[in-house]
């Protein structure tokens, strides 16, 4: 048998490999269960949505709730997202079952293009649709769909602020006229750009204001991320130190990604003991990997871009990276100049603003990076 690696980077893989996130997960269940629309916000790569993938996990148990995810990131426009909507659809209710002869009888009324990728077979659906009044019809059709099922289904839409960028002028508007009318249907909206997610949700002139119940989601506690990476070692009988731990947590700042990224490739190494040598020297060659790609980060900023990224990296956490004394310290130019320089770093996610907290603060978004740029 193949040995797992029980740190995985991407994709949900059960419950054995998830951290944690209890009071989070019972909470979403809660909402869900009790017809509540939720907007989950958390910052990218921070776990949100293993988190949905976990709570779909559990409500598999029970039979009469069926969920679907969707990740809209790469979509363009109102004709991707309806396509991405009918393959969920078309792949969570396979047609050799009974359901699945059902809805893919519906979704075929819809005179789709049904392609099978080659090496996966995984099916992708993409329905046809020129005219605005073609394409709120499929919408329409789809979510009707599921809401004449006899289970309760949960759609998760990953990403859910890209909708701002497509092309037609109306989507907040149809999707909200849309889910009003849905008895047995629930709404997860993840998203992980703050700003966009507060103006879609918070925003009294916007269709999604007052909609939903607002979730955010936090990093995992120090001490049970800490219990689960010891645990995952003994189970190998390997051993890590108490101080290793407190490495890895205050290195990866415990956003999840990189986490579970540095232990991942600390479980693939041959130390069997693992001490603050170990984490130090794993550290090291963990951003020599990653170099190159840092160097391409690089080269597609300007040097003004570059050196803020550099002094909010060197400082870790910045609350005010307009004032005088940050700005002299790593020599940055004007404030002017570096509020535009902040405003296009946050657009490009180099870096975030927490806002949610007591003292907001700047903060580079890759860890690696930020980890290699305070020793440059």
């Amino acid at each position: 048998m193949i040995a797992i690696n029980p740190f995985p980077v991407s994709g949900y893989r059960g419950p054995d490999y998830f951290c944690d996130r209890e009071e989070e997960t019972a909470q979403l269940i809660q909402y869900v269960k009790n017809q509540q629309n939720v907007s989950l916000f958390s910052y990218r790569r921070l776990g949100k949505t293993g988190l949905v993938q976990h709570v779909f996990h559990k409500l598999g148990a029970e039979k009469s709730i069926r969920g679907v995810y969707i990740d809209v990131l790469s979509c363009m426009n109102l004709n991707d997202f309806t396509d991405l909507l009918a393959t969920a659809v078309y792949t969570l209710f396979p047609p050799e079952h009974t359901v699945g002869q059902k809805i893919t009888k519906a979704i075929l009324s819809l005179r789709p293009i049904i392609t099978f990728d080659d090496l996966t077979g995984a099916p992708t659906v993409s329905l046809r649709a020129e005219l605005p009044q073609e394409k709120e019809a499929h919408i329409r059709q789809l979510f009707s769909f599921l809401d004449q099922r006899d289970w309760k289904i949960i759609i998760a839409i990953d990403e859910f602020q890209q909708i701002l960028e497509f092309p037609e002028k109306n989507v907040e508007a149809l999707l909200r006229t849309q889910m009003q009318q849905l008895k047995n249907v629930q709404f997860i909206f993840c998203g992980s750009n703050q700003r966009l997610m507060h103006e879609i949700f918070n925003s009294a002139k916007r269709p999604f204001f007052a909609s939903c119940t607002p979730m955010h989601l936090g990093r995992i506690p120090e001490e049970k991320y800490k219990l689960f990476i010891r645990q995952k070692f003994a189970a190998k009988k390997r051993k890590i130190s108490d101080e290793a731990l407190d490495f890895i947590c205050s290195w990866t700042m415990r956003h999840t990604f990189y986490t579970q990224s540095f232990c991942n490739y600390l479980y693939a190494s041959p130390f069997k003991i693992i001490g603050t040598e170990e984490v130090h020297a794993s550290a090291a060659e963990v951003l020599k990997i990653h170099e190159n790609t840092f160097y391409q980060y690089r080269n597609l900023l300007t040097t003004a871009q570059w050196e803020v990224v550099k002094a909010i990296a060197k400082e870790v956490r910045v609350q005010q990276p307009n004032s005088r004394k940050f700005i002299q310290k790593h020599k940055l130019g004007t404030p002017s100049s570096v509020n535009r320089i902040l405003d296009a770093l946050l657009k490009k996610e180099m870096i975030f603003h927490n806002s949610m907290v007591s003292a907001p603060y700047y903060e580079v978004y890759n860890k690696f990076l930020m980890r290699w740029l305070a020793k440059s």
